[in-house]
Parts: C-alpha cells; structure tokens; sequence
C-alpha cells in the first residue's frame, strides 16, 4: 500500500476526529464477526461498520517507536492511544507489527544500504533482526498488554486484540518502494520469531502472514521460499491487490495456498482497491467491479476482505464505488456459508435468511418462487415476481 502519511499525521488527524464521531455501541460478542473491514490511517480514520475490523496501516506497533533504545522502558503512549481509539468505535484491530528498530539494524547491517521510509522521507534500514532475544520479548510484551487476560492489560482496554499480522509485504523490494530489503529465509525466520512469542502470551491470538504484494513471478517464488522453510507455521494466508485483478487475485491465491499445504488454512485479503491498470473504467462501472469484486473473492475462499478505498493516493474508486461497498457490508457482512452455485451466481447463508447475489445474465435459483426483495448494486430496492428480475447488471436477490 503506497499511502505516505506518517504515524504522527495520522494520530493528528485523530485529535481532531472527536468523540462526536462515535457510532453507538454494539454487543461486545460482535465485534470482529463481520467478514469486511477497512484500512485505515491516512485519509481513512473512521470505520463504521458494525462488528468490522480495522487494519491500521501503518500502525503503532514499530520496534523503535515503542523500545527507542535497547533496554529503554518501553513507550506506550502512541500505541494506546490507538487502539483506545478503535476499540471506542467497536472495531476489531488487525495489528502490524513492524520488526525494525534502527538502533538494531545498525548493529549487524552496519554497511548495508538504506532505503526511503515507506511511510516518511527519512533513510531507514528494514534487514534481519540483529537482537533476537530483545525482539522476543518485545513481541511477548505487546502481545500481553492487549491480550486481555488481566495480566499487564493496557489500562481501559475493552476487549482482547486477537489477530497479528507480521509484517507486510517483504516481498515488494524495489527502487520506489520496499517494506523489507531481506531475503524469504530471513523473513520466514521473523515470522517463526513472532509467532512463536505471541503464541506464548496468548495461545489463542491468530497470527497472519503479511499480504503477498501482488501475484507475479517474483512475488510467488519469494513466498515459496517462505512457506517451504522449515518449522514456519502461521494461522492465516494473506494477499492483496490494488487496482490488479478483478477477484483481488483471489482464485490464484488460493490455488498458490492449496500448493504450499496450506489449503486447510483460512486466507485474507487485507488490501483490496477496485479498479485497472489496463482500462478507465467510469463511476458506475467501478460500482459493479466493487459488488462482483466482493463477491467473487468470498466465494473464491476469502475469510475476510479490507477496503483500501479513499485511503490509496488516487482517492479510490470513487463515491458510487463506496456506497457498493457499504451496500456489500450491510447486505452480506454477517454470512455463515458462501457457495458458488455458478459462474455468475453465488448463495450467502445468513442467520436469518439466504441473499443470492447474481449478474451478467444469471437467473434466479430454479427453488425460489413468487415475490422476492432484489437490492441492485447501486442500493435502488424492489419487490419482483422472480420470472421479472434482470441480472444484466449485478443484484442481490433476498429470499427470506
């Protein structure tokens, strides 16, 4: 992801946020049950949706901006206030956790080149850890205060940060960006580190492998060499797509996942941004991409897709885009099963009712009859016979 603010910007734009902003409190037992969330920092500070997640990106959980020097008492104002945030908006947290502190890298990388802060302009160095023993337990630390068992808890925490992801995407290493200028044993080796020390603290915490940037023949290969590291384990997979790939890559993920042994295993995708590199798609076609974008990815075995939108430094797919979107979250969000029963049609169970979405010709299930609710994916809502829906352009069909 290619945003450019900095942590300080983004805790700014908080400030001025206010607590006005607060959506109103849901079930605790629901947050983190909806399959949507958002990226957010930069543009983003807001999230609305309801047991949603958020992934701040890039967060609050850098080495060196929490242990500034080695042995120094850590520092926990930023990353508490950020989650006290999230948590006051009821949104379950992805967290990232960041494996640099520069104080580190200078110690074994000491003549290794720097690269430009993916998120600042300064030179930074993002190589393997130097300090294992001091990472542990930093990791075990961070993972302990927003655990929530009550030993060590952030003071007001409301409930237990579940899921870490480690890193992301140390694969992407190039002139105009890098995020890890390592190899995949060395990452694999981060990972197991992480892992590891999480699972301690919190054996029930989920631990996510950071988002493969893309699906192209370096990005593959470096991941290949990840997984096929001895001893690297890992709850959940992770791709993203930006502005890439119709499905979020999602078909090829999942066929790169089952190849790895992997395919018992959940994947993510925590950066998704509708839209092409090769055609200039218009509003309106930007907001059917987003509906079979959506779709298309759950029932290709997505557990949970984030929204990028207006944080990508193009200000996203737009407002018809957006309003897709939060159609997509309010209509699907909760689904217990996903089923493709066609190439254009796919069956959401949900607890209180079944939602077929359909487009580009699909017909309605041959066992649906009468009068069925149809939600069109620019949110226009009508009550049809079935032999009267038209599935030219994307809808929801919802059969009680």
């Amino acid at each position: 992801m290619k945003t450019k603010l900095t942590l300080l910007t983004f805790l700014t734009l908080l400030t001025f946020v206010g607590v006005g902003c607060l959506p109103k409190s849901v079930p605790q037992q629901t947050i983190g049950t909806s399959h949507f969330g958002r990226l957010v920092g930069g543009p983003v500070t807001e999230s609305s949706i309801k047991g949603g997640w958020v992934r701040p990106h890039p967060g609050a959980f850098w080495w060196d901006q929490i242990e500034k020097e080695k042995g120094q008492a850590y520092d926990w104002s930023v990353a508490d206030r950020e989650v006290s945030y999230w948590q006051e908006r009821d949104q379950a947290i992805l967290a990232t956790i960041w494996p640099y502190a520069q104080w580190d890298q200078d110690s074994c990388h000491p003549k290794d080149p720097k690269v430009k802060h993916p998120f600042g302009e300064e030179m930074i160095k993002m190589y393997s850890i130097c300090h294992v023993e001091p990472f542990q337990q930093w990791v075990r630390a961070i993972t302990e205060r927003y655990d929530g068992d009550g030993i060590d808890d952030m003071s007001g925490l409301k409930y237990p940060i579940t899921h870490w992801e480690i890193g992301n995407e140390p694969d992407l290493q190039t002139p105009e960006l890098t995020f890890f200028q390592s190899g995949a044993g060395a990452y694999a080796e981060i990972f197991r580190l992480a892992h590891d020390e999480i699972k301690v603290a919190n054996p029930n915490a989920k631990v996510l492998f950071a988002g493969m940037s893309g699906i192209s023949t370096s990005s593959v290969a470096y991941w290949r060499g990840v997984f096929f590291t001895e001893r690297v384990r890992g709850d959940i997979g992770n791709i993203h797509s930006i502005s890439s790939s119709d499905q979020f890559f999602t078909k090829e993920y999942s066929d790169f996942w089952k190849g790895v042994g992997r395919e018992n295993k959940p994947f993510w995708v925590t950066e998704a941004l509708v839209g092409s590199l090769d055609v200039n798609w218009d509003d309106d076609m930007k907001a059917q991409k987003t509906f079979t974008g959506y779709v298309n990815a759950f029932a290709n075995g997505a557990e949970k897709i984030f929204n990028v939108g207006k944080n990508d430094p193009t200000g996203g797919p737009g407002e018809k885009a957006e309003q897709t979107f939060e159609l997509l979250v309010k209509t699907i969000g909760g689904f217990d099963t996903v089923e493709r029963l066609s190439e254009h049609t796919v069956k959401f169970v949900m607890p209180k009712q079944t939602v077929y979405a359909l487009w580009n010709g699909a017909t309605v299930p041959e066992n649906i009859e009468g009068k069925v609710d149809v939600v069109f994916y620019d949110g226009t809502r009508r009550k049809l016979k079935v032999q009267d829906v038209k599935t030219d352009k994307p809808v929801f069909v919802v059969a009680k």
